[in-house]
């Protein structure tokens, strides 16, 4: 089983042979640590892109009306499978924004009182409202009113609508969102400040004196003129708003994993920003990455305040009701080992992202599989554990985010402890986080 892959070889024994390096032919739990199922996910989708591509290039090649025929024929499926594509992209697109629109325009049917700046929920109401809709898996959720409670450590947060170009959020509906947020934690991780997400967010805590702390995020990908852009955002809403609620910097999420940069331009990326932080007066403010457990040692680790580790059961393979047995022995056994292993002076590890996939059940990870029941099953075993434990963590996440989707991944866009119509999928257990 590969809950047991951290006994076998310990973490940090690990080169990079071991983590890009294994048999492609082979996608058993028992072989492939976590990082490497999901490359294997992304691999097999890259190769049959490959695979379409190189057909239409020897079609159009060939000679005669037979190479001609092939080639029209060859153009025939690769449009086709756009077509698709685009049209899969659009029903997604479309059931994003009428179950966001339905849900709003219930609230003002029904005449519901608007909190501050026209948000559709008071302060005072402590639970999620029944449902409305069927969920994207078929499933409805259960007709009952389940408390929100402030059980979790922290909680990972992307603003429903805000991603570019069209940044759909408001202030509005970053007021509305941050107020049921607040009901489950004291602590909030956002990943990148495009569409003025961390300008609402301290906004909103600031204005309606919302008991939560910020771990901001600063987006990097591949290009250059995003780190740019997020981090001269991020400088500007300090200046502005201060640093009374900001308890940490994420530079970058998964950036090693995703290849966007190189370790090199990361661990600049960061003292980069770690130099203005303390430049503007806050040298003890820790400034991280967050990546997956393969990154995180040195010479990273040497490089950051903290060790941001995002550490999914899920991907392990094994089923629900060893998640939690897993979690706790690969992190003690593997990646605790690993963060500190040479480092000139230790440093803290925090869990950035934890969490269990809610649909589809088809796009199961060996024996995890995503469903409601599931999530209930990982929370129940898992959670009162971390609290007891004083374990740093963040919830991964707080809503559903169906623009995750893409072709043979439609797991990326359900793991949301709440709908995207903010319905919350399980009952939460009883066991309050500091």
């Amino acid at each position: 089983m590969s809950h047991q892959r951290g006994a076998q070889q310990p973490y940090h024994d690990q080169d990079e042979t071991d983590d890009y390096g294994y048999d492609r032919n082979t996608s058993s739990a028992t072989n492939l640590t976590p990082q490497q199922l999901r490359q294997e996910e992304r691999r097999r989708h890259a190769e049959q892109v490959t695979a379409t591509a190189a057909a239409a290039s020897l079609s159009h090649g060939a000679k005669g009306a037979k190479g001609k025929k092939k080639s029209r024929k060859c153009k025939v499926i690769v449009w086709s499978t756009v077509l698709l594509l685009v049209i899969a992209a659009a029903a997604v697109l479309a059931w994003y924004f009428a179950v966001y629109k339905k849900d709003r325009d219930d609230k003002a049917s029904n005449g519901s009182q608007g909190g501050p700046n026209g948000s559709g929920t008071t302060g005072g109401d402590n639970n999620a409202k029944g449902p409305t809709v069927i969920t994207p898996n078929g499933t409805v959720v259960p007709n009952t009113n389940y408390p929100l409670k402030r059980v979790f450590y922290g909680m990972a947060y992307v603003p429903l609508g805000a991603q570019l170009p069209g940044c759909f959020n408001t202030q509005s509906s970053v007021d509305e969102e941050l107020q049921l947020l607040v009901q489950t934690t004291k602590r909030v991780r956002l990943y990148g400040t495009d569409c003025s997400v961390l300008k609402y967010t301290m906004d909103s805590i600031q204005r309606l004196k919302l008991d939560l702390k910020v771990v901001v995020g600063i987006w990097i990908d591949r290009d250059n003129a995003t780190f740019t852009r997020q981090s001269a955002e991020f400088y500007s809403v300090m200046s502005t708003y201060g640093w009374s609620n900001v308890i940490g910097v994420s530079v970058g999420n998964e950036v090693i994993y995703d290849k966007y940069q190189t370790l090199e331009t990361l661990m600049a990326h960061v003292a980069e920003v770690k130099a203005k932080v303390v430049a503007m007066g806050q040298p003890t403010l820790p400034v991280f990455t967050s990546d997956l457990e393969s990154a995180n040692k040195p010479p990273l680790t040497n490089n950051e305040d903290k060790a941001g580790v995002n550490l999914h059961p899920f991907f392990s393979g094994v089923p629900v009701a060893d998640a939690a047995a897993w979690f706790w022995k690969y992190l003690n056994q593997s990646v605790a080992p690993a963060v500190n292993q040479g480092n000139a002076k230790p440093i803290e590890l925090w869990i950035t992202e934890v969490g269990w996939p809610t649909f589809p059940t088809s796009a199961n990870t060996n024996s995890s599989i995503p469903s409601i029941p599931n999530l209930q099953t990982f929370l129940d075993t898992w959670l009162c554990d971390a609290n007891a434990k004083k374990l740093p963590y963040y919830y991964f996440e707080f809503f559903d985010a169906p623009w995750k989707i893409w072709p043979g991944h439609a797991v990326e866009g359900f793991w949301g402890l709440l709908t995207i119509d903010k319905k919350l999928k399980v009952k939460l257990p009883d066991c309050l986080s500091d």
